[in-house]
Order: structure tokens, then sequence, then C-alpha cells
């Protein structure tokens, strides 16, 4: 019988692999590291995977970097220049006309409203964005 390796679900670390901490497995296809992670009740972005209320979605490396950089604001307003540099940190990002990171969160609040955070995103008019996770989970 062939060894066949258990791959994490969120993470996608294998039995081989260690991640952060080693790795355990809490379920057939759920490290130990994601599991503690997913089961708080902050958000929290491991690799391209949000983990919130115990659910993981998967975002694209920049939806990755914007969720990291709204999430970490916790609740407070982060502009547009904010959210422009951590998509762009080695190149000029573009003008404030560009509809890039309208398309973005737009994409990423498609996500998160099929797991059912409708207002996770507020839209702060002409200035940027923010992350709001109200108290008993869901958005």
């Amino acid at each position: 019988m062939a060894f066949t390796e258990r791959h994490c679900r969120i993470c996608g670390c294998t039995e081989l692999q260690a991640c952060r901490g080693g790795c355990s497995w809490i379920d057939k296809d759920i490290c130990s590291s994601c599991g503690e992670a997913a089961s708080h009740a902050a958000p929290v972005v491991m690799g391209q995977r949000l983990l919130i209320a115990g659910k993981a979605i998967k975002l694209s490396r920049t939806e990755t970097l914007v969720m990291q950089t709204l999430i970490s604001a916790s609740d407070r307003l982060v502009e547009i220049g904010t959210l422009h540099a951590a998509m762009y940190p080695d190149s000029k990002p573009p003008s404030r006309e560009s509809n890039v990171l309208q398309v973005l969160v737009s994409r990423v609040r498609r996500k998160l409203a099929a797991e059912g955070f409708q207002h996770a995103i507020e839209t702060i008019r002409l200035r940027g964005y923010r992350f709001v996770m109200p108290q008993g989970g869901a958005a």
C-alpha cells in the first residue's frame, strides 16, 4: 500500500513539512496551526487564506496584501494610498483615478458575502476602506 501524504487544506503544509510551531493534525485535512487560528474570533490571514469565524476563504496574492492591511487596522480607516502601497510595494501605484483597488475590494466582498459576511468591508467615500467585524462573528 502506497503512502499518501496529508495536505492541510488551509496552509498547504504536509506531514513531512513543519508549519510554524510544528505540525500535528486536528482533522484529516487541517493542521494544528491552522485549526488554532481558525478557531479565534478575530480574522487571521495565513498564506493566501483568510480565516474568519472558522471558515477559510481563498484569496489572490494582491487580495491577501489588502486584507492583511485592512485587518491590521482593526476597525480604523485605511487610506487609499496605504492600500495602493500594500498592493505595489516595489513599484509606483496607480493613480487615484484608477479603479484597480475598487475592483479588488469588490472581488473580496463577493468572497466574504458567499461565506455570510456581507458587510465586512465599508467604503469611506473618496478616502479608503475599513474592515468591520461585529460582535458575534458574522459581519
